[in-house]
């Protein structure tokens, strides 16, 4: 392969298709047509003689020689990024970058309005795109920059990965504000536990919690009417029956209103869960990639 006859373009396409394992949204990013990156592919593939992605369901998954030659390509692209936006600075205003976060259900609550409100009143370009934390490997995400941050309840002992504590959090007990029981109550206990029903997060999710170690080792005992998969389906589960749940704080706070909620202090003594932002030290000379970091930051460095 002679680099002096590859066009650099292609490189690019290369590393987005890698990125977003998907044709489609790779011309998205980019801002061309799909037939523009499969064309891009298709000489990519030929100069170097090898498939790079094959087509599983709706993902273009990368071959092994695609592997071994991303991290080179990303580094080589993020060292130009580097360079041009060191001589001009980052202007949010004008750029349209999309910041890509791996975050869970209650942090996007608390983070994602006040980072809007910013895009919005200020006009800035940038965007912004999420996805959960669950099944995936998170150092990894970040190192082939298909995502610039994630936030986290442990730091990650990684030598490329820093990480930055954010926040403590807190959870507490909800259930509806009409409640026919306890609707008229005050303070919740450990026996009036068992009289209640719960919906809770699925138990492979629940046993990764302060609060279910605490449970288990005090032999609480609970009655698990429904389990879901998805922090944002007990809000909701909770305003419509007489089930109750445990919360983060934050998010039964930032919900009571809407959803019609009374909380409760939880009757167990437990450490608070801690938060952490993440990201590939590669990152670090990016100005975009630190100034969405200070922002970050300012969130949840200001009291609610």
């Amino acid at each position: 392969m002679s680099l002096r006859r590859l066009d650099l373009n292609l490189l690019l396409v290369f590393d987005t298709v890698y990125a977003t394992r998907s044709n489609t949204r790779a011309a998205e990013k980019l801002g061309v047509t799909q037939s523009a990156v499969s064309n891009a592919l298709r000489r990519l593939r030929e100069h170097l003689d090898d498939a790079l992605f094959e087509r599983k369901g709706g993902d273009y998954v990368p071959t092994p020689r695609a592997d071994r030659l991303a991290p080179a390509v990303r580094q080589a692209l993020q060292a130009i990024e580097t360079s041009i936006d060191v001589g001009q600075g980052f202007d949010p205003v004008t750029s349209d970058r999309v910041f890509s976060l791996l975050l869970p259900d209650s942090i996007e609550l608390q983070l994602l309005p006040p980072l809007i409100s910013d895009v919005v009143d200020k006009g800035y370009g940038i965007a912004f795109r999420t996805a959960p934390l669950f099944n995936i490997d998170i150092a990894e995400t970040l190192a082939s920059r298909r995502a610039d941050f994630a936030i986290v309840p442990n730091p990650i002992h990684d030598a490329h990965v820093t990480s930055a504590y954010l926040f403590d959090e807190d959870v507490c007990l909800v259930c509806r504000a009409d409640h026919p029981e306890f609707g008229a109550v005050e303070r919740f206990t450990l026996k009036d536990m068992p009289r209640v029903r719960l919906a809770s997060l699925d138990e492979s999710l629940r046993r990764t919690t302060h609060t279910e170690s605490e449970m288990r080792e005090k032999q609480v005992a609970r009655t698990m009417t429904c389990t879901v998969t998805r922090l944002w389906s007990l809000p909701g589960l909770v305003a419509r029956t007489d089930l109750f749940a445990v919360l983060p704080r934050s998010m039964a706070e930032s919900l009571r209103t809407a959803f019609g909620l009374k909380l409760f202090d939880l009757p167990l003594e437990r450490p608070a869960q801690q938060w952490h932002l993440v990201w590939h030290r590669d990152c670090e000379q990016d100005p975009g990639h630190r100034w969405m970091k200070d922002r970050i930051k300012d969130v949840f460095a200001t009291p609610a």
